[in-house]
Formats: structure tokens, sequence, C-alpha cells
């Protein structure tokens, strides 16, 4: 909505201009003071939202990894919120592709990263439910001489207070 009426003061904006030049720098910095505000609102917001749910809140399980379109990899799971009076909106993951050999001692593998990406996933949760996703993930190209392994962890969740329906 507040950015439609941006978008109207342009234009808005356009048409004055040729004529009324002074009209249309009030024009200009109402639209300047307004964007600024806008972003100003929409970044407390997020923090606001962040800080409703934390990363630990979240838990992932039935993860899986099968290889997509063109070299791509499809990452699925299902994802509970255990936060108790927030919803999650949004979660972004860091997810790694690694190249793992046996270490020359018998013990840990001795792996490599060959990738880094970090997917959005943007689903409403409500608290104590959980949701499945998908998505897919592109990793530049590269050969594996071991065995690939992938690691993951949340690294940061944005949620919403979270109101239950009554019925009435």
């Amino acid at each position: 909505m507040h950015w439609l009426l941006l978008g109207i003061i342009a234009l808005a904006l356009i048409v004055v201009a040729g004529r009324h030049p002074r009209t249309a720098f009030g024009l200009f910095a109402a639209l300047l003071a307004g964007a600024i505000l806008m972003l100003q609102l929409s970044s407390g917001e997020k923090e606001r939202g962040s800080a409703l749910i934390s990363p630990g809140d979240v838990l992932i399980s039935r993860v899986q990894f099968k290889p997509g379109y063109a070299g791509s990899f499809d990452l699925s799971g299902r994802l509970a919120n255990q936060a108790s009076d927030a919803q999650i909106v949004e979660v972004v993951l860091e997810v790694q592709l690694r190249d793992c050999h046996p270490s020359d001692q018998g013990g840990a593998r001795d792996c490599q990263v060959l990738g880094t990406e970090s997917p959005r996933l943007v689903l409403a949760v409500p608290p104590g439910e959980a949701r499945d996703f998908m998505v897919n993930l592109s990793f530049p190209r590269t050969q594996s001489r071991g065995e690939i392994d992938w690691t993951y962890r949340v690294i940061a969740v944005l949620g919403r207070r979270y109101r239950a329906a009554t019925k009435q």
C-alpha cells in the first residue's frame, strides 16, 4: 500500500515537472522522504520479527538431497516450529556441499567445501506445527574425488506474533 502511494507521487512528479518545476521539486522531496521512511520501517519490522523466534526454535527433519535439473540439487524436508507464541514466516539456511575423504589416521574424515548456498524458505508455520518444504540449490560445477557430504544449519528466522483464529 505504501509503495503504491510512492508510485503515485512519482507519477505526479513526472507529469508536473514540465510546467511547474518548484512543485515538482517539492514532490521529489516528498517522494525521497517517503522512500527513506518506508525503508526504515520495513527494516525495523524485520528486526522485531527476527527477535520473536530464535534459530533454536526451528527443527528440520526428513532432510533429503536429490539431483535436480542441470547439475543442481533439490533439498526437501520438514520444518517444525517449536516456538510457543510466534509463527515462522521465513527461514534462511546455510547449506554446504562437501567432498570428503577418509583421513590417514582412520579417525574423522577430511572434508573440503565445494560450495555454500543460503536458500530462503518462505512459508507460514504456526507454533507447534510443521510444514514440508523443497528448494533447488545450484552449486558451481566441481568434480568430487571422494564421497559427497552435506551440512545444513538455520542461520536466520523471521517470525510474527501468532493469534489463533477464534470461532464465532
